[in-house]
C-alpha cells in the first residue's frame, strides 16, 4: 500500500526537527572551544572531558530514539490526529534535550539537579514514544498489512525504554551523574526481551 501524503509530510517534518535538535547539542562545546585561545587542545579536552561525554551521550540517545521512531512509522500507511498529536509530544522532548545537555555541561559541581533534569527529559521522550506505539497498535486501519507483530514489538521496546529511563532517574536520586552509565544497559535489555518474545512465539507455534 502507498503511504499517504500526510504520513510522508509528517515523517519529513519529524526528521528535520530531529536533525536540528542534534545540531543544537554541539553549541555548548562551540563555546568551550573558545578556551583554546588560552590553553592547549590537550588541556582543553582533559578539562572538559565530561562536556564532550555529555554531547556524545545525548547524540547517541537522540539517534537511537530517532531510529526506533522510524521503525515505528514504517508500520503505517496513514496517520490520524491522535498520532500527529503524540508525535508532536515526542518532538517536544527531543527539541528540549539540548537544554539539559547544556546544563550538564555548564553545571559547576556536576550535582544531582542537572542529572535529574536530563533524565526527566529522557523519561518524557521514552514515555511519549510508548504512547505513540500504543496509539498505532490501537489504530489497525492505519497500519500496513501484516505488521501486527512489528507493531507489538515496538510497544515492547517502548515499555523497556521507558522502564530503563525511569530506573536511571531513580538511581540518579542517589548517584547523581554516576547513574548515567546505566543507560548503556537499555540495548541489552531490549535484546533479552526480544529473545524471550521470540522463544514464546516459537513455543506457541510448536503447540498449535
Amino acid at each position: 500500500m502507498q503511504e499517504s501524503r500526510s504520513l510522508v509530510r509528517l515523517t519529513a517534518f519529524t526528521d528535520g526537527v530531529v536533525a536540528i535538535a542534534l545540531t543544537l547539542l554541539i553549541l555548548p562545546l562551540v563555546d568551550t572551544a573558545r578556551d583554546a585561545q588560552t590553553e592547549t587542545v590537550r588541556d582543553l579536552v582533559r578539562e572538559h572531558a565530561g562536556d564532550f561525554a555529555a554531547f556524545v551521550m545525548s547524540f547517541v540517545v537522540v539517534s537511537l530514539f530517532w531510529m526506533v521512531h522510524r521503525r515505528v512509522f514504517d508500520n503505517l500507511v496513514d496517520v490520524g490526529e491522535g498520532i500527529m498529536l503524540l508525535n508532536s509530544l515526542w518532538l517536544l522532548g527531543v527539541v528540549f534535550l539540548p537544554v539539559p545537555t547544556a546544563v550538564l555541561t555548564y553545571e559547576v559541581n556536576q550535582g544531582r539537579g542537572a542529572t535529574l533534569l536530563y533524565m526527566a527529559n529522557l523519561v518524557f521522550i521514552a514515555f511519549s514514544g510508548l504512547l505513540l506505539s500504543l496509539r498505532i497498535r490501537d489504530r489497525v486501519p492505519l497500519q500496513r498489512p501484516g505488521r501486527a507483530e512489528a507493531v507489538q514489538r515496538s510497544v515492547r521496546r517502548g515499555v523497556i525504554a521507558t522502564s530503563a529511563m525511569v530506573a536511571t532517574l531513580v538511581a540518579a536520586l542517589f548517584l547523581a551523574n554516576l547513574a548515567l552509565p546505566l543507560l548503556a544497559l537499555m540495548p541489552l535489555m531490549q535484546a533479552v526481551a526480544e529473545r524471550r518474545a521470540q522463544r514464546h512465539n516459537n513455543h506457541d507455534d510448536h503447540h498449535r
